[in-house]
């Protein structure tokens, strides 16, 4: 039992030291099968309830109420409404505390994370034109992202053909490279693109300097993908800081240590012989 159990460790430490070493080369790395399927099932739910809730039938699949909807709101506006359902149910929290997921996080920017929560949910739908909701290759760097900050990428709704992501390899290496009207103004010849081949269950993380775009969708289903940005909450995101909002999700116990002295002052003996229990 002893030695199963020393096995299994190995194991998962390999296959970490693997997923980090892809990420630091690459620019990127695909976690496979790490988000439980039933989870997957709750945020499904989740997001057409919400449909049902602006207007969508309420028997219809979620490729017929997002078509439905997307007639007569926006899908920027839509997919804002969708995104919003999601964090108020603890979602993000629930797929970035996932061990598989975590530990990457904690091997690149640490224990003390937060994750974005005016993030853009991606909604890949066939015959769309708008660059807003298809983009061509950019890195999230040129929208602010800080260069010590990570993005992840999960899909929900994954039918085959409605398309995934295209990653530059190790572009995360060229540094900030020049750009006009989102895209760049110039790349490399020999540029190696891999299409992201995934599925549900599955989780991209990637750097905010890998170049990265969408694949266009070839089926009537639309994609929907949870995608959000983490940093590490001592590092500033960006210039604009007081522009986007974050939510944090995992500290360490230094951290843990400041908040339990209450302000940033460290006053003497603030909480000495409180009966309170946290509650977090």
């Amino acid at each position: 039992m002893m030695d199963t159990e020393i096995s299994s460790i190995d194991l998962k430490k390999k296959t970490l030291q693997k997923h980090l070493n892809d990420l630091s080369e690459d620019g990127y790395v695909l976690l496979k099968n790490v988000v439980p399927l039933e989870l997957i099932q709750e945020l499904k739910i989740c997001i057409c309830e919400k449909l049902t809730k602006l207007g969508a039938s309420i028997d219809a699949s979620f490729s017929a109420q997002y078509k439905e909807l997307s007639k007569i709101i926006h899908p920027v506006v839509l997919n804002k409404g969708l995104m919003r359902a999601i964090i108020c149910e603890e979602f993000p929290k629930r797929l970035l505390t996932i061990p598989e997921i975590l530990d990457i996080f904690f091997c690149t920017i640490g224990v003390d994370l937060a994750y974005e929560t005016s993030s853009e949910l991606p909604v890949n739908v066939k015959g769309e034109l708008d660059d807003s909701l298809v983009k061509k290759f950019h890195q999230e760097f040129w929208s602010g992202a800080g260069y010590r900050t990570y993005s992840f990428w999960a899909p929900i709704f994954l039918e085959k053909g409605s398309g995934t992501m295209d990653m530059a390899k190790k572009s995360h290496a060229w540094g900030h490279i020049p750009h006009q009207n989102r895209e760049p103004k110039w790349m490399p010849e020999d540029a190696e693109i891999i299409r992201i081949e995934c599925s549900e269950g599955d989780a991209l993380v990637f750097s905010s300097l890998t170049l990265h775009r969408t694949v266009k969708n070839l089926i009537e289903c639309p994609r929907l993908s949870y995608t959000t940005t983490v940093r590490n909450v001592f590092e500033n995101f960006s210039g604009f800081d007081m522009l986007s909002g974050w939510e944090v999700f995992h500290t360490g116990i230094a951290s843990k240590t400041l908040k339990k002295c209450g302000n940033p002052h460290l006053s003497p003996f603030r909480t000495l012989g409180s009966k309170r229990t946290p509650v977090y």
